[in-house]
């Protein structure tokens, strides 16, 4: 992550603009490429807010029960994350200097709760035998394991705060402002984030835990016992199913009863540390409610920003341009009140929204090492606070990682953002080529409604009905892995044929009615190989190890070695094909960049 975030902060330093991880592959890839990787963003960003406002909640309910049920918000729930949604808004309403001075004290707080919490598990409640000592060591279910984990369960996800210095650089006071505040908060934050998972690890003390039989309600119906060393499965902290009815989980004493772990796991070991541990969880509930709103009311503004950034591409009407009266992009933000509200509905616990968040926005983190070459062969005498050495080591590398990431995220999941991703095509044939290229407008939405209904008829018989459905989705994890039959292979290249003639077909046939048929061809081509980095993913993931399929078709290590080659590729294709825009000459020119 801190490679993909070193790669745009040479690029946010350069073009520091408001929304600028989206508008950057309009300056570098042209229009095609931005407008995929923007709607993606956008799919992601406007999902932000509202999964912090159900993280607040679900702590809430450590206080107040009623708000939730096992991990879900009830309707009262629901009611106080959208009152949280609203607050966020407001405080993105009235301007970036009444959100800064707020979020300078938050974000002190952040630091500095955080910070005590890891000194004060590892100094005065540590257990070393938690590193070795348990059944199956130090990583007791194998190196697969360690990569599911970082796009699923929130370790990806915890790392993609350092977007926001970019996408705020239009607001900054100076473009090295841009650059060394994104490096050094990420800095600062990987540190924390992983003294805080070294202190969780030592801080279980298993004399103080036990382990239950939990029912759908989260009531504890028995207590089995207590975990030893040779018996502790780490599935126990989220709960293993042992029946449709009854979940089999870790849980502690309270004055008042049973607390699962899960429910709030570093306030429960600071709950049973007791002493001075004990009264610092309290501290500890009230960041639990304070932090998730930070970032919360931080991605109201980035989703405003990423749509007023696609506006300025020319990919939304230029009424989403326009600026209130506290210099805040207007409909933007509305929009980004109104759709983080909506989002509330589908995805009611924190788990569920987090994992297409983590796929869809590392999806647009791709772009950052061949956007980085081009500009360096496109522009290079523009401006730039900081150079990177290495530049074409470090962009691979950005790349790699992005794309393993995305790979990582499992088919289980992959499947259902490619989907969404891939559905926000026909708005392109809609309004960017009939509003920036010229199209035939009747061309443009013909094709983009059969696109559409092809999309969604094919999603639903050949990839939700045969691999989909059987899995358990919308689980949160596969309820049951399925064994590979011919009728797989046969569904899923029809769709990855279908799909890919779709996409291919639909572009040029609107691009052939553009009046300025050569630039919208030449931006076509410019794009070309983010269409191929979406079914490279998604071929990859059917493939292997992070499948479906109970043997996979190509196991680990080998599948994620062949990833990494191919993401190499899509690199080096995609740094080639990247070209020298207008957009570009005149960002550059209102900068005095060159």
């Amino acid at each position: 992550m801190i490679f993909i975030a070193l790669a745009y902060t040479e690029i946010g330093g350069m073009l520091p603009k408001s929304g600028g991880i989206v508008r950057y592959p309009q300056y570098t890839h042209g229009g095609f490429a931005s407008f995929i990787m923007g709607w993606a963003y956008f799919l992601s960003a406007t999902t932000v807010a509202p999964s912090e406002a159900i993280a607040a909640v679900t702590y809430l309910s450590t206080w107040v029960p009623n708000l939730t049920v096992s991990g879900v918000l009830t309707p009262l729930g629901t009611l106080v994350a959208a009152v949280l949604v609203v607050f966020f808004f407001l405080l993105n309403w009235y301007g970036v200097h009444v959100m800064g001075k707020t979020n300078t004290g938050v974000g002190w707080w952040k630091l500095i709760i955080p910070t005590l919490t890891f000194i004060l598990l590892m100094t005065l409640a540590m257990h070393t035998v938690n590193y070795t000592g348990l059944a199956n060591g130090f990583i007791p279910y194998g190196w697969p394991y360690v990569f599911l984990a970082i796009p699923t369960t929130g370790i990806a996800y915890a790392y993609l705060g350092f977007r926001q210095g970019i996408d705020y650089g239009g607001e900054a006071r100076k473009p090295s402002d841009v650059v060394w505040g994104t490096i050094l908060g990420f800095i600062i934050v990987m540190m924390i984030y992983v003294l805080l998972q070294v202190s969780f690890i030592g801080g279980l003390n298993f004399n103080r835990l036990y382990l239950a039989y939990v029912n759908s309600t989260g009531q504890v119906v028995k207590v089995i016992g207590q975990p030893t060393a040779s018996t502790w499965n780490w599935a126990y902290l989220q709960g293993v199913s042992v029946s449709s009815q009854l979940t089999e989980t870790v849980v502690y004493k309270t004055a008042s009863g049973w607390a699962t772990l899960a429910s709030g796991p570093f306030y429960g070991l600071l709950y049973i540390a007791g002493g001075a541990l004990a009264i610092f969880a309290i501290i500890l509930l009230i960041d639990a409610v304070v932090s998730p709103s930070g970032t919360g009311w931080i991605y109201i503004g980035t989703t405003a920003r990423t749509i007023y950034g696609m506006a300025a591409d020319g990919h939304l009407p230029s009424a989403f341009l326009r600026l209130n009266k506290y210099k805040v992009p207007l409909w933007p933000t509305i929009a980004a009140l109104v759709l983080g509200l909506l989002f509330l509905l589908p995805f009611p616990t924190w788990f569920a929204i987090s994992s297409f968040i983590t796929t869809t926005t590392v999806f647009t983190y791709i772009i950052s090492g061949p956007s980085l070459m081009t500009l360096r062969r496109t522009a290079p005498n523009a401006n730039r606070p900081i150079k990177l050495p290495a530049a074409s080591v470090i962009g691979a590398i950005a790349t790699i990682a992005a794309f393993l990431i995305v790979y990582w995220s499992t088919f289980y999941y992959l499947w259902f953002a490619i989907a969404l991703i891939l559905a926000g095509l026909p708005l392109f044939y809609m309004y960017t080529m009939v509003n920036r290229y010229g199209a035939s407008r009747v061309v443009g939405i013909i094709s983009g409604i059969v696109y559409w209904v092809v999309l969604i008829v094919a999603t639903y018989y050949l990839i939700y009905l045969p691999f989909a459905a059987p899995t358990g989705w919308p689980a949160s994890t596969p309820v049951t892995m399925l064994k590979l039959e011919p009728t797989h292979i046969i569904d899923f290249v029809s769709y990855v044929v279908i799909m890919t003639a779709m996409v291919v077909g639909f572009t040029l046939y609107v691009a052939s009615t553009a009046r300025d048929r050569e630039t919208a061809m030449k931006h076509v081509r410019a794009g070309w190989w983010v269409v191929a980095t979406i079914f490279s993913a998604y071929v990859l993931s059917f493939l292997g190890s992070f499948s479906v399929f109970q043997p996979p078709i190509i196991p680990f290590p080998w599948d994620t070695v062949i990833a990494a080659l191919v993401a190499l590729g899509l690199y080096l294709y995609g740094s080639y094909s990247g070209i020298l825009t207008d957009d570009l000459v005149i960002a550059l020119r209102e900068l005095g960049g060159v």
